[in-house]
């Protein structure tokens, strides 16, 4: 299949996103340390509606500042990141408005575990890859503000719902994994490599604990599933 356009036209246009984006690159970190925060204390609705919100937030900021703004402009692909990264904003406000959402929150267990390795990466390790790559801002894949990091973030917070992780969570940053596969094969963009492994973590994951839901007490089938 035929890349929609080059190699050098995508980091073209990652330089000119982070360029058009400055100084996000830095205040993206404020909602990212709200959302461990919120992991961190966990134990209200409130907590875990702002999680969905700041989650949504982010992926509307992608659809909106990357896609939208900079893509759409070389290509129309851009217009159907942006729509879909819009609708996945919105997924998860929505969810967020729900009389009871899903709580998440960090403990001393699995699920945790898990929950922060996938976070930390996506938060240092997905930046982090094309640096190792010798690649040099702007020229690089920014924290927060590039579609798999926000991805991997998502996933990493889906991961910590309790009593157990919910599939339809982890729906938008799945699909994102999968179309990951275009993004290698096309531009060879090796740090969206780590999205398929993690994914498939969060999947076993998911598919490990599931069972937690079917044997909660009816009041917390209540107060976590709607």
């Amino acid at each position: 299949m035929t890349a929609p356009f080059r190699q050098d036209e995508l980091f073209d246009l990652a330089a000119r996103y982070n360029q058009y984006i400055e100084p996000l690159q830095i205040l993206i970190y404020i909602p990212t340390l709200l959302i461990f925060a919120l992991l961190l204390r966990g134990t209200k609705q409130d907590t875990s509606r702002g999680t969905l919100l700041l989650i949504g937030a982010e992926w509307a900021m992608v659809g909106v500042l990357f896609f939208f703004n900079i893509m759409a402009n070389l290509h129309w692909l851009g217009y159907v990141g942006g729509a879909a990264f819009l609708a996945a904003g919105l997924y998860y406000a929505v969810a967020a408005s729900h009389s009871f959402p899903p709580h998440f929150r960090w403990r001393r267990d699995n699920p945790s575990l898990v929950s922060i390795f996938i976070t930390a990466f996506a938060v240092v390790g997905y930046p982090g890859i094309s640096w190792a790559l010798s690649r040099e801002y702007p020229f690089v894949t920014t924290y927060g503000l590039m579609p798999g990091s926000v991805a991997l973030l998502t996933l990493g917070v889906a991961i910590s719902a309790r009593p157990a992780p919910r599939l339809w969570l982890l729906v938008p940053p799945m699909l994102v994994a999968l179309s990951s596969v275009l993004t290698i094969l096309w531009w060879q963009l090796w740090e969206d490599l780590a999205l398929i492994p993690l994914a498939l973590l969060a999947t076993l994951a998911w598919l490990k604990w599931r069972s937690k839901l079917e044997g909660a007490p009816t009041k917390d089938t209540i107060r976590f599933d709607f």
